[in-house]
C-alpha cells in the first residue's frame, strides 16, 4: 500500500479528470557523470514523468506510455520490486530491487530505483524540479 501521506499527495496533484489510482508526477531522470561511468552496462532510464500506484512505479516520456514498470509491494516510502515490465514485451520478468520515494516538505522530491531482472540492471534517478 502507498505510504500514509500519499493520499494527501494524490489530492494535491490530482486534476478533476485524473484517476486517483495513479499519481503522475512531472520531472526528469538525470544522472551524474560519475554514476554514468560506474553504471557499466546498466540501463539508465530516461523519462519525463513517474507514475506511482498501489502496485508499483512506471516511468515514461511525457505524454507517452511507460517504457518500464516496476511492480512489487510498498512498505512506507519504499517499493520492494519483484517484477519488471518493458514496453513492447508481452511478459513481465521476475526481478529484485527497490524504489524509494523521497519527500521534502511533504512533497515528492525524487524517486530512486535500483533493480535487476535477468541479465539487465535498471537505474532510475527521477528528480522533481522545485521553482
Amino acid at each position: 500500500m502507498l505510504l500514509p501521506f500519499a493520499g494527501l499527495i494524490l489530492a494535491q496533484f490530482a486534476q478533476p479528470s485524473d484517476n486517483l489510482e495513479t499519481l503522475r508526477i512531472e520531472g526528469r531522470c538525470t544522472y551524474s557523470p560519475a554514476l554514468i561511468e560506474e553504471a557499466d552496462g546498466a540501463v539508465l532510464l530516461q523519462c519525463g514523468e513517474a507514475r506511482l500506484s498501489a502496485t508499483g512505479i512506471a516511468f515514461a516520456a511525457r505524454g507517452f506510455d511507460p517504457t518500464v514498470r516496476f511492480a512489487g509491494s510498498w512498505d512506507g516510502d519504499a517499493l520492494t520490486v519483484t517484477q519488471v515490465a518493458r514496453r513492447g514485451y508481452d511478459e513481465a520478468e521476475s526481478a529484485r530491487g527497490f524504489c524509494r520515494v523521497e519527500t521534502r516538505e511533504q512533497e515528492i522530491a525524487a524517486v530512486v530505483c535500483s533493480v535487476v531482472a535477468g541479465p539487465r540492471s535498471y537505474l532510475a534517478n527521477f528528480i522533481v524540479p522545485r521553482l
